[in-house]
């Protein structure tokens, strides 16, 4: 049995499970920031690369869209799937702001998050960077396209090289490096479609793990943060889970119904998390902190998954 072969087709067959593992990850990472008085949840931390496991599937399953649709209906197709929930977001977002953190602003300010210009500083609040990040994958996704097919596992290590001679420029907080430490993993999910061999993936592997060891380090020197170090990591992550769950993939048991459930909903999960992380410094209930975290996750998040349901549905 050539089990890098069976793992590679766990991991490109099975998109809902692992992004449910993923967002379960980030979840749990999250709890590093509400609740500090316990270290326990450091445990987590790499829960993070959750987001960098939803880069390379968004990679590899925009190129289906983008091959099996014309441009105009592959662009109306990504816009009706992130808009919506972008717009409610945002509008949360800002309530969650003058309700409870009593900030004001404009009109205006709403006006450029809803343009994603916030992502660039022109106005507005920045209240994350995946939602505003990935709409500008999904416009400039025909020229990435197109530069992986003519240059392969090059343009991942292209991107490597662009990425640092950012970073060593810009070092002005988590924004921008958060964002752009995530392109060559979503270029290596556009090369694993185009190619679509367990080599292809044995090649990224191998492209990353010097870029992984550098940026070790890097962040001995102080030169990089701890999060960039877990982002370049993220493709052997996604293998180890992929070995760890082989079981559970293959028989496709009750573990594995349970977190394609969560994958399915896996962005109105994570749009939940980042308003549960924008409320809970705002409130205090007589219960641990913890609970609050659970209990406002199962009040967002019917709520997310109904609204976007609506809104599909009169689309």
């Amino acid at each position: 049995m050539n089990i890098t072969s069976d793992i590679y087709r766990s991991i490109t067959s099975n998109k809902l499970f692992f992004s449910g593992v993923a967002i379960s990850g980030i979840i749990l990472s999250h709890f590093i920031g509400v609740d500090r008085e316990h270290l326990f949840w450091s445990v987590f931390y790499p829960g993070f690369v959750g987001v960098d496991i939803f880069l390379f599937y968004s990679g590899y399953g925009l190129c289906r869209s983008l091959e099996n649709n014309t441009l105009k209906t592959f662009y109306m197709r990504r816009l009706k799937r992130i808009y919506p929930m972008l717009a409610l977001f945002t509008m949360l977002s800002y309530w969650i702001t003058y309700a409870l953190a009593h900030e004001h602003f404009s009109a205006l300010d709403v006006l450029s998050n809803m343009l994603t210009l916030n992502f660039w500083g022109l106005g507005g609040f920045r209240f994350e960077w995946y939602l505003t990040f990935i709409v500008y994958l999904y416009l400039l996704f025909p020229l990435l396209y197109r530069f992986v097919r003519r240059w392969g596992i090059v343009s991942v290590i292209i991107s490597f090289f662009l990425l640092y001679t950012f970073l060593y420029f810009y070092r002005e907080g988590w924004f921008y490096q958060c964002a752009f430490s995530r392109i060559p993993v979503f270029l290596l999910g556009i090369l694993c479609y185009q190619r679509n061999t367990p080599e292809t993936y044995k090649q990224g592997l191998t492209v990353f793990l010097p870029v992984l060891l550098l940026t070790g380090a890097f962040f001995y020197m102080g030169f990089v943060q701890k999060f960039e170090l877990v982002y370049m990591s993220a493709p052997f992550i996604l293998f180890l889970l992929a070995f760890i769950f082989s079981s559970a993939v293959r028989r496709q048991n009750r573990v594995y119904s349970i977190f394609s459930f969560l994958g399915k909903y896996s962005l109105e999960i994570y749009l939940s998390n980042l308003l549960v992380l924008s409320t809970i410094p705002h409130i205090q209930l007589p219960v641990p902190v913890v609970l609050t975290y659970a209990g406002l996750h199962m009040l967002f998040v019917p709520g997310i998954v109904s609204a976007n349901r609506f809104i599909q549905k009169i689309l």
